[in-house]
């Protein structure tokens, strides 16, 4: 009696999960798959398997929670590392997390990849489940996006680009006592929080109009509307977003290295030009990528923003740059070595440079072999007679 009693409550108990995970309503999907996490049953793991490709974000989350109590079945690893290329960020916020409490380390290459993500919180939770099993860097850029997912940005921000100086006649008392009333008016709490409604409704114009204005706003509560508003799917409002923090002294790196990536080549610009502020040789290996950038636009910008005085890190790059399509990009290269290095070709960067323009000969445009002859000429070996003359771009 008891054994049929136990049956019946078995046959049950699975036809109401089965039912919960058919509806149509997430929550009640959610918590059919969460029901399933602690059976024994082998059809409840394939259950929560299946869960892991459902059309809810939140019952996909639930069911990469689940498979960590699953992880000795061979799909259970396997239904992670994919959830790491899943189109939502926070499903694949917990791929990286349930991958990090597990402590495996064969999963490494793949989350270095999240090292990418456009999403910070992402990238953070990478870097620490990489710390948590010991993972090493492998290449200058991968230490530079690891530590700052990290936050180990060495150096603040710099002082973004001045102002328009004001004219002598707001100079005045009066002047800046009506300078203190607007900026009082704009950081009104009500403001504020309309401005901030309204970049998030369902008029794109509407939209952009607050976020100019949320952009001359100093509270700090507006810092965290514009993140948000960096995922927005519109390509319009993550611009206008990120043209407003990219001023803003409380924005951090983390916030932009995602927008490297953007299919927006406005919003790589942005990106790029912003890290102008942050001048270190850490930022310089994420950046180099860009100098391939398929927009010149991006390009140029990335050879000005890494020409500051002892960037070394940015020598063999930029003496590849020399030899690029875009007139305005050689240029931008060249003054850029000369910032960092008035002797630069005759550094170990440039000595380095100069065995990938070799493999350019076989393959570069006639009209641009006697450009590249030069060039090769100009970082010639030490002991050559035409080691020391510099190297000038030609159009």
């Amino acid at each position: 009696m008891y054994s049929r009693l136990v049956g019946h409550r078995l046959k049950f108990s699975s036809w109401w999960n089965h039912f919960k995970l058919n509806s149509s309503n997430p929550l009640v999907r959610s918590k059919g798959v969460d029901s399933l996490s602690s059976s024994t049953d082998s059809r409840d793991t394939e259950r929560i398997l299946a869960s892991v490709h459902d059309k809810s974000a939140q019952v996909r989350c639930v069911a990469l929670r689940a498979l960590e109590k699953k992880a000795n079945h061979p799909k259970a690893l396997k239904s992670l590392v994919k959830a790491l290329s899943d189109t939502s960020a926070e499903v694949r916020e917990v791929a990286v997390r349930v991958l990090a409490r597990l402590g495996v380390a064969g999963v490494a290459g793949p989350l270095v990849t999240c090292l990418k993500d456009p999403e910070p919180s992402v990238r953070s939770a990478a870097a620490s489940a990489l710390r948590g099993i010991g993972w090493r860097p492998s290449t200058h850029e991968e230490a530079a996006r690891f530590d700052m997912a990290l936050g180990n940005t060495p150096d603040p921000l710099a002082a973004p680009p001045p102002q328009a100086e004001s004219s002598t006649e707001s100079n005045t008392a009066f002047g800046r006592r009506m300078q203190a009333e607007l900026l009082k008016e704009r950081n009104d709490p009500a403001r504020v929080s309309a401005l901030l409604a309204a970049a998030f409704g369902n008029d794109l114009l509407g939209r952009l109009a607050a976020i100019y204005d949320l952009g001359q706003v100093t509270s700090p509560i507006v810092s965290q509307g514009l993140r948000k508003l960096l995922r927005d799917p519109e390509a319009e409002v993550r611009l206008a977003a990120a043209q407003a923090m990219a001023h803003r002294d409380d924005t951090l790196p983390a916030h932009f290295v995602g927008l490297l990536q953007d299919a927006s080549a406005d919003l790589r610009l942005v990106a790029v030009r912003f890290f102008a502020r942050v001048p270190n040789h850490q930022v310089t290996h994420i950046l180099l990528p860009l100098l391939a950038d398929p927009v010149a636009n991006v390009r140029e910008a990335t050879a000005t923003t890494m020409g500051f005085d002892g960037n070394i890190a940015a020598i063999e790059g930029l003496v590849v740059a020399l030899m690029d399509e875009d007139v305005q990009v050689r240029h931008a290269a060249q003054e850029s070595l000369r910032r960092i290095d008035r002797d630069w070709s005759r550094s170990e960067g440039a000595a380095v440079a100069r065995q990938q323009l070799r493999s350019l000969q076989a393959v570069c445009a006639t009209s641009d072999l006697e450009r590249l002859q030069q060039l090769l000429e100009a970082i010639a070996p030490r002991e050559s007679k035409v080691d020391n003359q510099e190297f000038t771009v030609r159009r």
